[in-house]
Protein backbone atom coordinates (compact mmCIF):
# COMPACT_ATOMS: atom_id res chain seq x y z
CA UNK A 1 0.00 0.00 0.00
CA UNK A 2 2.75 2.42 0.61
CA UNK A 3 4.67 1.89 -2.52
CA UNK A 4 1.10 2.56 -4.02
CA UNK A 5 1.13 5.98 -2.78
CA UNK A 6 4.53 6.60 -3.62
CA UNK A 7 4.12 5.82 -6.90
CA UNK A 8 1.29 8.39 -6.96
CA UNK A 9 2.89 10.84 -5.34
CA UNK A 10 5.95 11.05 -7.75
CA UNK A 11 6.14 13.39 -10.31
CA UNK A 12 6.48 11.10 -13.59
CA UNK A 13 2.82 10.33 -12.48
CA UNK A 14 1.33 13.54 -11.95
CA UNK A 15 2.45 14.76 -15.25
CA UNK A 16 1.98 11.51 -17.49
CA UNK A 17 -0.89 12.58 -19.75
CA UNK A 18 -1.43 9.53 -21.36
CA UNK A 19 -4.42 7.82 -21.98
CA UNK A 20 -7.32 6.64 -24.16
CA UNK A 21 -9.30 8.86 -26.04
CA UNK A 22 -11.81 5.81 -26.71
CA UNK A 23 -12.09 5.19 -23.08
CA UNK A 24 -12.41 8.58 -22.07
CA UNK A 25 -15.58 8.93 -24.79
CA UNK A 26 -16.77 6.01 -23.77
CA UNK A 27 -17.20 7.30 -20.27
CA UNK A 28 -18.72 11.20 -21.98
CA UNK A 29 -21.01 9.57 -23.90
CA UNK A 30 -24.24 9.19 -22.22
CA UNK A 31 -24.01 12.56 -20.91
CA UNK A 32 -23.25 13.64 -24.73
CA UNK A 33 -26.54 11.82 -25.62
CA UNK A 34 -28.47 12.79 -22.85
CA UNK A 35 -27.72 16.39 -22.96
CA UNK A 36 -28.54 16.76 -26.83
CA UNK A 37 -31.44 15.11 -26.29
CA UNK A 38 -33.09 17.29 -23.58
CA UNK A 39 -31.79 20.34 -25.72
CA UNK A 40 -33.70 19.02 -28.68
CA UNK A 41 -37.23 18.83 -26.72
CA UNK A 42 -36.85 21.94 -24.65
CA UNK A 43 -36.29 23.75 -27.74
CA UNK A 44 -39.37 22.05 -29.72
CA UNK A 45 -41.57 22.99 -26.08
CA UNK A 46 -40.43 26.41 -26.22
CA UNK A 47 -41.08 26.40 -30.47
CA UNK A 48 -44.52 25.12 -30.21
CA UNK A 49 -45.50 27.19 -27.16
CA UNK A 50 -44.26 30.53 -29.15
CA UNK A 51 -46.07 29.29 -32.34
CA UNK A 52 -49.37 28.75 -30.68
CA UNK A 53 -48.83 32.16 -29.07
CA UNK A 54 -48.46 34.11 -32.16
CA UNK A 55 -51.71 31.61 -34.36
CA UNK A 56 -53.72 32.50 -31.13
CA UNK A 57 -53.16 36.56 -31.10
CA UNK A 58 -53.33 36.08 -34.91
CA UNK A 59 -57.18 34.63 -34.15
CA UNK A 60 -58.02 37.17 -32.17
CA UNK A 61 -57.25 39.93 -34.21
CA UNK A 62 -59.00 38.71 -36.88
CA UNK A 63 -61.89 38.37 -34.92
CA UNK A 64 -61.73 41.82 -33.61
CA UNK A 65 -62.22 43.06 -37.18
CA UNK A 66 -65.24 41.19 -37.95
CA UNK A 67 -69.11 42.72 -37.03
CA UNK A 68 -70.48 39.67 -37.84
CA UNK A 69 -69.66 35.95 -38.07
CA UNK A 70 -71.10 32.51 -37.77
CA UNK A 71 -70.04 29.16 -36.35
CA UNK A 72 -68.66 27.68 -39.80
CA UNK A 73 -66.39 30.94 -39.81
CA UNK A 74 -64.80 30.23 -36.19
CA UNK A 75 -64.15 26.36 -37.44
CA UNK A 76 -62.73 27.81 -40.50
CA UNK A 77 -60.57 29.44 -38.21
CA UNK A 78 -59.64 26.70 -36.97
CA UNK A 79 -58.29 24.87 -39.83
CA UNK A 80 -56.11 28.32 -39.96
CA UNK A 81 -54.92 28.07 -36.43
CA UNK A 82 -54.30 23.86 -37.44
CA UNK A 83 -52.13 25.48 -40.50
CA UNK A 84 -50.26 28.34 -38.56
CA UNK A 85 -49.12 25.48 -35.86
CA UNK A 86 -48.66 22.70 -37.86
CA UNK A 87 -50.72 20.80 -35.82
CA UNK A 88 -53.41 18.69 -36.30
CA UNK A 89 -54.59 15.59 -33.79
CA UNK A 90 -56.50 17.47 -30.96
CA UNK A 91 -56.30 20.97 -31.51
CA UNK A 92 -59.49 23.39 -30.66
CA UNK A 93 -60.29 26.87 -30.31
CA UNK A 94 -63.13 28.65 -27.84
CA UNK A 95 -64.78 31.65 -29.24
CA UNK A 96 -66.74 33.81 -26.37
CA UNK A 97 -68.47 37.78 -26.40
CA UNK A 98 -68.08 38.02 -22.77
CA UNK A 99 -70.12 41.56 -21.55
CA UNK A 100 -68.90 43.43 -18.23
CA UNK A 101 -71.87 45.41 -16.31
CA UNK A 102 -71.05 47.22 -13.66
CA UNK A 103 -74.14 45.78 -11.10
CA UNK A 104 -74.13 41.67 -12.59
CA UNK A 105 -69.96 41.62 -13.32
CA UNK A 106 -68.93 39.75 -16.53
CA UNK A 107 -71.44 37.64 -18.49
CA UNK A 108 -70.64 35.60 -21.41
CA UNK A 109 -72.96 37.07 -24.37
CA UNK A 110 -72.19 33.53 -26.60
CA UNK A 111 -70.09 31.20 -26.78
CA UNK A 112 -68.72 28.51 -29.22
CA UNK A 113 -66.21 26.16 -29.60
CA UNK A 114 -64.86 23.41 -32.07
CA UNK A 115 -65.33 19.57 -32.22
CA UNK A 116 -67.73 19.47 -30.32
CA UNK A 117 -65.63 20.72 -26.78
CA UNK A 118 -67.39 22.79 -24.42
CA UNK A 119 -69.08 26.33 -24.60
CA UNK A 120 -67.88 29.09 -22.10
CA UNK A 121 -70.27 30.07 -19.92
CA UNK A 122 -70.68 32.88 -17.36
CA UNK A 123 -70.85 30.24 -14.39
CA UNK A 124 -67.25 28.23 -15.82
CA UNK A 125 -65.61 31.94 -15.86
CA UNK A 126 -66.28 32.36 -12.31
CA UNK A 127 -65.38 28.98 -11.28
CA UNK A 128 -62.15 29.04 -13.38
CA UNK A 129 -61.43 32.71 -11.88
CA UNK A 130 -61.14 33.31 -15.44
CA UNK A 131 -62.26 37.07 -14.24
CA UNK A 132 -59.13 37.34 -12.49
CA UNK A 133 -56.72 36.05 -14.83
CA UNK A 134 -57.87 36.63 -18.45
CA UNK A 135 -60.07 39.20 -18.59
CA UNK A 136 -59.15 43.00 -18.42
CA UNK A 137 -61.25 45.65 -16.42
CA UNK A 138 -63.57 47.35 -19.06
CA UNK A 139 -65.95 49.49 -18.63
CA UNK A 140 -69.73 49.12 -17.86
CA UNK A 141 -71.63 47.75 -20.65
CA UNK A 142 -68.85 46.52 -23.03
CA UNK A 143 -67.58 43.67 -25.06
CA UNK A 144 -64.32 41.79 -25.49
CA UNK A 145 -63.82 38.71 -27.51
CA UNK A 146 -62.46 35.93 -25.67
CA UNK A 147 -60.47 33.52 -27.80
CA UNK A 148 -59.29 30.23 -26.21
CA UNK A 149 -57.05 27.62 -28.34
CA UNK A 150 -55.60 24.72 -26.77
CA UNK A 151 -53.34 22.10 -28.27
CA UNK A 152 -51.81 18.99 -27.18
CA UNK A 153 -47.76 18.50 -26.77
CA UNK A 154 -46.32 15.35 -26.35
CA UNK A 155 -42.66 15.64 -26.13
CA UNK A 156 -40.43 13.82 -28.18
CA UNK A 157 -37.99 12.12 -25.87
CA UNK A 158 -38.90 11.51 -22.11
CA UNK A 159 -36.55 13.71 -20.20
CA UNK A 160 -38.44 15.15 -17.18
CA UNK A 161 -41.03 16.92 -19.76
CA UNK A 162 -44.68 15.77 -19.70
CA UNK A 163 -47.56 15.09 -22.45
CA UNK A 164 -49.82 18.12 -21.52
CA UNK A 165 -52.34 20.78 -23.64
CA UNK A 166 -51.25 23.66 -23.97
CA UNK A 167 -53.37 26.97 -24.28
CA UNK A 168 -53.70 29.97 -24.40
CA UNK A 169 -56.16 32.99 -24.36
CA UNK A 170 -56.06 36.32 -25.52
CA UNK A 171 -58.60 39.06 -25.02
CA UNK A 172 -59.20 41.75 -27.72
CA UNK A 173 -61.91 44.34 -28.37
CA UNK A 174 -63.87 44.62 -31.11
CA UNK A 175 -62.48 47.45 -33.37
CA UNK A 176 -65.39 48.62 -35.80
CA UNK A 177 -68.39 48.16 -33.73
CA UNK A 178 -69.28 47.75 -30.03
CA UNK A 179 -70.08 43.39 -29.87
CA UNK A 180 -69.16 40.80 -32.09
CA UNK A 181 -72.38 39.20 -33.47
CA UNK A 182 -72.07 35.69 -34.16
CA UNK A 183 -75.36 35.26 -36.37
CA UNK A 184 -75.23 30.88 -35.53
CA UNK A 185 -77.49 32.02 -32.00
Amino acid sequence: MKTLFRKLRTKRMAVDEAGSISIEFVLILPLLLWWYAGSFAFFDAFRDTNSQGKAAYTIGDILSRQNEIDNGYIDGLESLFKYMTASDQGVWLRVSSVKFTQDIGYTVEWSYATDGNTALTTDMVYAYKWEEHYLPIIGSGETVILSESYVPFVPAFNIGLTARTMSNAVVTRPRFSPQLINTSF
